[in-house]
Formats: structure tokens, sequence, C-alpha cells
């Protein structure tokens, strides 16, 4: 609950903040918008993030494998900091898989067809793609044996940069480029959510960029922010409706 509370309130900073400072400006459309992408996050929190939760944690407990990180014998710090750096690794894969598998794809299209980038769009995805996506990464934890400490401090990181860097918050080009050389930023993950598919399918990573770049996934920022996103071929107003986005995957 404590992690919760302190989610919605970095969400509900960077909500201010974008709403003061706006890299871009759409506030008829905005609000209507933003519900709907609530109404989805909060789906996903009752049907999928708990319950993967309550998955991982009885599989932890249930099973006690003693993983990779066990016999390598670190101090207690050393592997929490591992731990992190291993599930951002797995989430950088799976964010690459969802774009290379057609039925996975179907799912992520909800979170692609958002046209305006904003805080609300870090919640855009459809429930099954937030199960799924925790129990992808379920047989890596128990394989490496990552700690339950880095488990929920990953959780934090992850959420409190996805927040960041979908914001519509404007940003200084020159302190972007900056944090960029370690981090996921808004100028950076724009990209990704571009009408052009070059663009779209790179930038995978969450947090470090250090995947993209390693990975060779990686497009640098240009002079200006990406102006439009989504797919082309889903700019119906209907996309952004919070029942479609539900049965959106299901429809042909």
């Amino acid at each position: 609950m404590t992690n919760l509370i302190l989610l919605g309130g970095v969400f509900l900073l960077f909500y201010i903040i974008e709403t003061l400072l706006p890299q871009m400006n759409d506030g008829a459309f905005k609000r209507k918008h933003d519900l709907s992408n609530l109404g989805l996050g909060v789906i996903n929190l009752l049907l999928s993030r708990y319950l993967a939760l309550i998955i991982t944690l009885s599989l932890i407990e249930k099973l006690q494998i003693r993983g990779v990180l066990y016999y390598l014998e670190l101090n207690s710090r050393t592997t929490l900091i591992l731990g992190v750096i291993a599930l951002d690794c797995i989430n950088y894969w799976w964010h690459r898989l969802l774009h290379r598998v057609p039925l996975l794809m179907r799912f992520h299209t909800v979170h692609h067809t958002d046209t305006l980038l904003d805080v609300s769009s870090a919640l855009r995805f459809h429930f099954i793609e937030v199960l799924a996506g925790h129990l992808f990464r379920i047989p890596f934890i128990l394989i490496l044996g990552l700690p339950l400490e880095s488990i929920i401090l990953y959780d934090i990181i992850f959420n409190i940069n996805v927040y960041f860097h979908h914001s519509n918050i404007r940003i200084n080009r020159t302190l972007d480029i900056t944090l960029s050389k370690f981090i996921v930023t808004p100028y950076i993950h724009r990209i990704h959510h571009s009408t052009k598919w070059r663009e779209a399918n790179s930038n995978f990573s969450s947090f470090l960029l250090l995947w993209d770049r390693l990975f060779k996934s990686f497009t640098p920022q240009g002079e200006r922010s990406t102006p439009r996103y989504g797919i082309p071929g889903y700019t119906e107003e209907k996309y952004q409706s919070l029942l479609y986005m539900i049965h959106q995957p299901f429809t042909r």
C-alpha cells in the first residue's frame, strides 16, 4: 500500500507539471483521453498487477530455488543492484518480443494507438499484456534467484521512469540529452511512439538506455520532439475509448 501511495503521488506530480508546462497543448482532447487511460490503469491494477504479484510471491516461497546470485555469495547491496539491472534487461527483451510476435502486438497496439502522449499514457496497457509481462519474468527471477527487495525496488523505479518518459513535460533539450546518456527520457521515448515504423521499432528500454545502445536498437533525439504519435490507420476516435481499448485486441 505504501508503494501504491508513493507511485500515486509521483503520478500526480508529473500530471501537475505537464499541465503547467506542457510540451504540446491539446487541452480540448486531453481530459477525455486521460480519463480513458486512467480507467485502463485501474483495471490493470486490480486484474493484473496484484494477481501477478501473488503468483510471483507464491512461487518464490513454495519453490525455494537457490538461483545464480545465491552461489555468487555477494553482499546484499550488490545483489539488490544486480537484481534491479537484471529485471530492467528482462523488461527490455519483453518489450522487443511484443513488437516481434503478432499475437502479443495485438495487445501492445492498445498502447501505441495513443495519439496524445502524456503521463496517463504510462497506464495505457491492456491488462492481458500487463499480466503476461509479469509472468514472462518469473522464470528469470527464479533462475537468477532475485531477492524480493530487488523486485519491489525495480517496480518503483520502473513505474516512476515510465511516468517520466511518457509525460508531456516541456523539458530542456540539453538536459534531456544529458539525462539520456543514462536513462530513458521523454524525447527518447517519444521516438518509440512515432507514426514511422522504423522509429516505433526502436528505443525499447524502460529505465536504463544501456540496453538499446548495447543491442543496437537506439534512435537518438532529433532537433525537436516527434510531433505525431500513434499507428497509421488507427486514428479514429474509437481507439481512445476505454471500452474499445479493452476489446481492441480481439477485433480484426
